[in-house]
């Protein structure tokens, strides 16, 4: 009888193949999709025209944590950043990403940074002692003395002949992936992003907070360049993974010229607002003012682009109403965008 060990050996390799490099959990991972849910909101922290941010804070703080949102993209947030993560702590978000004028936290619950290997120098000033074998007989104390080797020695009563310098040492350290732009030379346009896991899944995405030019007429032409870099910028940073791209793009459908949506549309992104039927608020502009009534055009210019295969279940303005009339305090002069995705 011929033995069966080769047939068992072929078998044992195929299982190995199978299931020891791609365990049930990476399987199931490869199959499935991530539901994040994404804010978007100009916090307007610091321009002309909004007014005291203390005043507003507090507005800010329970507009965002009532939202409930997973990620949660901030932008104009200049000066107040570092303000709303201390707020935003105890609710469970850690800032993850951060240019100074843009800026975004994280469910710590349902991501996790992404790490890479990265060079940490660290360091600190040392104090040598002279060699007691060197011959300091013609050395005059009160000044400084350069020995053979060029290094220059400070007498002490204390401590005898010493000199300072600063030594530095190099360790590879795990230090979350993320990056920032200024996609405006000169201007005030820029972003920020991070690479984050869903816990659940195990899959990796890359999240910007954005925020473009503002302005009319000629401003769309220099959107449309701004918007073509931070693809470009962004495509690089994301090594191949999805991105999602959150923000004030100061561009909308209802405008007509979209120029910033065309540029997304070519590189194969989808503005949430048109993934779903589930919307609310869609009468209301994203950028609303402070007037007694929020703005109703219907102009979305805050907008969160969903790249191919993903999704969005349910799209919404966050605005407070009562009898017609904003809630006061009104926290920014734009409204949150919420929008639930689902994420290949």
């Amino acid at each position: 009888m011929r033995s069966a060990r080769p047939a068992l050996l072929v078998l044992a390799l195929l299982t190995t193949l199978t299931f020891g490099l791609l365990s049930p959990t990476a399987a199931q991972a490869a199959g499935s999709t991530s539901k994040v849910s994404v804010l978007t909101f100009n916090v307007c922290g610091h321009a002309a025209g909004c007014g005291s941010w203390t005043k507003r804070e507090n507005a800010v703080v329970k507009r965002i944590v009532d939202a409930k949102a997973d990620v949660v993209a901030v932008q104009e947030t200049w000066g107040v950043l570092s303000r709303l993560e201390r707020r935003l702590a105890p609710y469970g978000y850690a800032k993850v990403a951060d240019s100074g004028n843009e800026g975004m936290f994280a469910k710590t619950s349902k991501l996790s940074p992404v790490t890479v290997p990265t060079t940490n120098t660290s360091c600190e000033l040392v104090t040598f002692f002279l060699d007691p074998s060197v011959d300091t007989s013609m050395w005059e104390r009160r000044l400084p003395q350069t020995d053979d080797a060029g290094n220059t020695w400070y007498w002490s009563s204390k401590k005898g002949w010493t000199r300072s310098s600063e030594v530095c040492t190099d360790s590879i350290v795990q230090a979350p992936k993320v990056g920032q732009t200024v996609i405006a030379p000169g201007g005030r346009a820029g972003a920020a992003w991070a690479m984050l896991k869903v816990k659940k899944t195990g899959k990796t995405y890359l999240f910007v907070s954005a925020h473009l030019s503002t302005g009319k007429n000629g401003a769309a032409g220099k959107r449309n360049k701004e918007a073509a870099r931070l693809l470009a910028v962004t495509a690089t940073a994301a090594e191949g993974r999805p991105r999602v791209f959150a923000g004030d793009f100061n561009s909308s459908i209802q405008r007509g010229k979209d120029t910033v949506g065309k540029r997304f549309e070519k590189a194969g992104f989808s503005d949430a607002y048109t993934k779903t039927k589930k919307r609310k608020g869609t009468k209301y502009n994203t950028a609303t003012g402070y007037g007694k009534k929020p703005a109703a055009g219907g102009s979305h210019i805050d907008r969160v682009m969903l790249p191919r295969g993903a999704a969005a279940t349910r799209w919404e303005v966050l605005v407070k109403v009562r009898g017609g009339k904003a809630v006061k305090p009104v926290p920014s002069d734009h409204a949150p965008v919420r929008v639930s995705t689902v994420l290949p």
